[in-house]
């Protein structure tokens, strides 16, 4: 998972990664290495930037995630009460 470092993105800035937001975490993934990282991407220091997992792509996940989205959206349109 080595491609996700702090190191890794210093030595190799144009290296096949992705990147998509949620909330204050930042999903980094490789197609190319089927791997990602979550990071928490509004840290204030650099050292608090460095991944807080990382992970191969699994088959399976994107079902896991989609129930997680579900649970997510289920919170957001309910109601104050």
């Amino acid at each position: 998972m080595s491609t996700h470092t702090l190191k890794a993105n210093r030595r190799h800035p144009d290296a096949d990664r992705d990147c998509i937001q949620v909330g204050h975490i930042t999903f980094e993934f490789s197609r190319k290495n089927k791997t990602f990282a979550l990071k928490a991407c509004e840290a204030v220091n650099a050292k608090d930037r460095r991944p807080l997992f990382t992970g191969f792509i699994e088959k399976g996940m994107d079902v896991e995630l989609r129930r997680l989205a579900s649970v997510f959206r289920q919170i957001a349109e309910k109601k104050s009460e």
